[in-house]
C-alpha cells in the first residue's frame, strides 16, 4: 500500500475579489496501510484537502509525495463522497462493476464484484436498483465500487454523515473490518469526534485551514465508546477545539 507526505500544502480561493484561505501550510505524513481520520468543523479545509489529493483541485502550493510506490509512478486513488452517487439505471452489482468497465477479463470482473457483494452483505440485493435499497445499502454499494477498483489509497469525505444512527454504527464496524482485511491506506473526513476516534489510528485536527494537532490512538479494534480510555480521548479532542474557539474569540476582544 502507498503512503503520502504533505509538505507546506496551501490553497487559496478568490471570491468576490476576496482571498479565502482554505488550507495553510499543512504538513502531514500518512503511513502506508494506516487509517487516518481528519476531524474539524464545516469549512475548516477537510474536503479541500481530499479534493487536492484526488486531483479535483489543481491550483495549490506545496508538495505531495507518495511513498512505497514504484519510482515515477502515481498510486491508484479513489474517493467516496457523502452521497453514494450511484447510477439509477444500473443495478447494485452493475454499479459496483462500473469501476472495472475497461477490464477485458469479464470472468475476473464477475469474481471481484461477487467477492465484494459478499464482503458488504449485498449479494442478495445485487439485482436491485438504487431506488429499491436503503441509504445504508446505497453507501455500501458506493464503497464496494471503490473497493472493486482496488485503490492503494481510499479517501472518504464524510461518507456516513447522512445515515441514521444504527446504519452509521453498522457501517463504521464494516469499515473497520474492511480496513483490517485489506490493509488499504484510508483518509476519512468527519466532523464527528466520536466517529474519528472509533475509526482512526491517527486523528488529524483541523481548524480554519490549519492542521492544529495530530493525535495517535493506541486502542484495539473494535472500540468500546463507553470505556474510560475512549471517553478521556474524546474529552481531550474536544478540549483542543474549545481552546481554539477561545483563541479565536480573544482575537476579536
Amino acid at each position: 500500500m502507498a503512503g503520502l507526505v504533505l509538505k507546506n500544502l496551501s490553497k487559496t480561493y478568490e471570491i468576490d475579489n476576496k482571498k479565502i484561505t482554505a488550507l495553510k501550510n499543512v504538513d502531514l505524513t500518512v503511513s502506508p496501510g494506516s487509517f487516518v481520520t481528519i476531524v474539524g468543523k464545516s469549512g475548516c479545509g477537510k474536503s479541500t484537502l481530499l479534493k487536492i489529493l484526488c486531483d479535483l483541485e489543481k491550483n495549490f502550493s506545496g508538495t505531495i509525495e507518495y511513498t512505497h510506490i514504484e519510482k515515477n509512478k502515481s498510486p491508484k486513488i479513489a474517493i467516496v463522497f457523502q452521497e453514494p452517487r450511484l447510477m439509477p439505471w444500473l443495478t447494485v452489482e452493475q454499479n459496483m462493476a462500473f469501476s472495472l468497465q475497461n477490464h477485458k477479463d469479464k470472468a475476473y470482473v464477475k469474481q471481484i464484484v461477487s467477492e465484494h457483494l459478499n464482503l458488504l452483505g449485498l449479494y442478495d440485493f445485487r439485482k436491485a436498483y438504487p431506488s429499491q435499497i436503503s441509504g445504508g445499502m446505497a453507501q455500501r454499494t458506493a464503497l464496494g465500487r471503490t473497493l472493486c477498483y482496488d485503490p492503494e489509497i481510499i479517501l472518504m469525505d464524510e461518507p456516513l454523515s447522512a445515515l441514521d444512527y444504527f446504519n452509521r454504527q453498522k457501517l463504521q464496524n464494516e469499515l473497520v473490518n474492511i480496513f483490517l482485511k485489506t490493509g488499504k491506506t484510508i483518509l476519512f473526513v468527519t466532523h464527528d469526534v466520536e466517529e474519528a476516534i472509533y475509526l482512526g489510528q491517527k486523528i488529524v485536527v483541523m481548524d480554519n485551514g490549519l492542521l492544529t494537532k495530530v493525535v495517535d490512538i493506541h486502542m484495539d479494534y473494535l472500540r468500546d465508546t463507553s470505556s474510560t480510555q475512549f471517553l478521556n480521548l474524546k474529552k481531550y479532542i474536544l478540549n483542543i477545539f474549545n481552546n481554539i474557539s477561545k483563541e479565536e474569540k480573544n482575537e476579536f476582544l
